[in-house]
This record gives structure tokens, C-alpha cells and sequence, in this order.
């Protein structure tokens, strides 16, 4: 059986934060690890599923964002710092994530957003600030003990070609910028969740992009074709039916 659906911006964001939230890994760190969600609107759905505490105003889970035509950054007083859960529950609001990075371990997941992503896989975040932010701080830890970061990311963000993008603007910070200046920080070994991956893992089908934009609300859209065993695809649409509606970012 084949169908097509269309998601909005938040709708890939909801279905990406449930395919996360599913993988076998994350089923497991939330049994008896450690998980980081470092900031990010997608992250903020993420904290959703994961924790069932609802951020009402998403864009207050992150610092940089590229919100009113520009890059940017929240304000800090409304800030949402990232959380770490422990055993499945919130640690305590007073133990900041920098904290536990000395801690990480075997099993332990950290879950960035990023910016971009290519047809390769390949992922990419900004950052604005001079030591890389986020990841610039989290890449040695994570990739000297061999901890897994997922990238929730949607298909909105497909650029033409991440490592040749990182290529351009390495060697060479940008002079003049509408909004914050930002580096390309590229998250090799990431596993990337799109809404794709998220289909296969919470359906077992197959899908495919077949165009993305929109208009009038759905500006950021994605259309996917889902293609799969009659069931499973059945069982994908009423999924897909179940998110529509998700309030836009504010």
C-alpha cells in the first residue's frame, strides 16, 4: 500500500520527537542511563515525549534560532536551560547539563538539533558563539567515550551539500550578516532522525520526499509518499492523522 501526507514544520517536529523517543537505544537509556537533550525547538518535542511534560512555547528551548528573518538568539531571562534525564525522570533543575559531561558513559545518549542536513545524512549546526556552543563543548567528550549523539532534525533543513558548505566557511568568518554572525559546526557519526527515520522506526515502512515548501501556515512543509505493508501503512496514516493540527512554534 502506498499514501501521501503532508506535515507542517511542527507536525515533522512532533513524528521526529516519537521516532526518537522509539529508538531501541533511547528505550534503553531510559531505563537505567543518562540522556542530555541540549536545547532546540524539535529538542523541545523531544522533551515532550521523553519526559510528558509539555513546553508550551518551544522557542524558549534554545539559545541560537533564526526567527524574524535573521539568526539570532533567545532571550535569556525566558530561557529554558537542556535538561538531563536520569533513569527516566528530570534531574534535578539546579544540576546544569555542562555538569555531567566529565560523567558520560557507555550507554548515555545526547541529543542535539541542528540546522542543516544533506541528502548523505550529513548534519550540521550554527553557532554563534566563538567557542562552537553546544557542540563545540560536547564533540570531545562524545566522541572519545564513543557516546551516541542523535540529531533530530527535519527535511526542511536539506541543504545541496553539508561538508562542502562546513568547506566554504572554514578558514573564513563571514564580515557582515543580517542577524548574528554563525559558524558551521558539521556533527560527523551523528545518528539523524528525519521524519523519514521516524516513519521506519515507528511503522517499518519505507518513504520518500517528493517536495517540500509551502504557504499561508505552511511555509516549511514537507510532502512524503509512505509505502509499506497494507497494516503498517494503514497503522503510519492514523499515526500521521494523530499529529495534524500541532500549534506552530512560537
Amino acid at each position: 500500500m502506498r499514501i501521501q501526507i503532508t506535515l507542517t514544520s511542527s507536525e515533522s517536529k512532533r513524528l521526529i520527537a516519537k521516532g526518537v523517543k522509539a529508538l531501541p537505544s533511547v528505550q534503553k537509556a531510559l531505563v537505567n542511563k543518562h540522556i542530555i537533550v541540549a536545547g532546540g525547538t524539535t529538542n523541545a518535542f523531544v522533551l515532550d515525549e521523553l519526559l510528558k511534560e509539555s513546553i508550551d512555547k518551544k522557542s524558549r528551548y534554545t539559545v541560537g534560532i533564526i526567527a524574524n528573518g535573521e539568526t539570532g538568539e533567545t532571550n535569556v531571562d525566558d530561557r529554558i536551560p537542556p535538561f538531563v534525564i536520569e533513569n527516566g525522570k528530570a534531574m534535578d533543575r539546579d544540576f546544569h547539563w555542562k555538569e555531567y559531561l566529565p560523567k558520560l558513559e557507555s550507554g548515555d545518549i545526547f541529543i542535539k538539533g541542528g540546522n542543516a542536513i544533506d541528502h548523505t545524512g550529513l548534519a550540521a549546526v550554527l553557532a554563534s558563539n566563538s567557542m562552537g556552543g553546544t557542540i563545540g563543548m560536547a564533540w570531545g567528550p562524545l566522541m572519545q567515550r564513543g557516546i551516541e549523539l542523535i540529531v533530530p532534525i527535519g527535511l526542511e533543513k536539506m541543504i545541496p551539500d553539508v561538508r562542502e558548505a562546513v568547506e566554504f566557511m572554514a578558514g573564513h568568518s563571514v564580515d557582515d550578516a543580517i542577524g548574528d554572525k554563525v559558524g558551521l559546526m558539521p556533527m560527523l557519526g551523528a545518528k539523524v532522525v528525519t521524519e523519514i527515520t521516524a516513519l521506519e522506526v515507528l511503522y517499518q515502512v519505507k518513504a520518500k520526499c517528493i517536495a517540500s515548501g509551502g504557504a499561508c501556515g505552511s511555509e516549511g512543509s514537507v510532502v512524503l509518499v509512505v509505502d509499506g505493508e497494507e497494516e503498517q501503512v494503514k497503522q503510519a496514516m492514523e499515526g500521521i492523522k494523530s499529529i495534524k493540527g500541532e500549534p506552530k512554534v512560537q
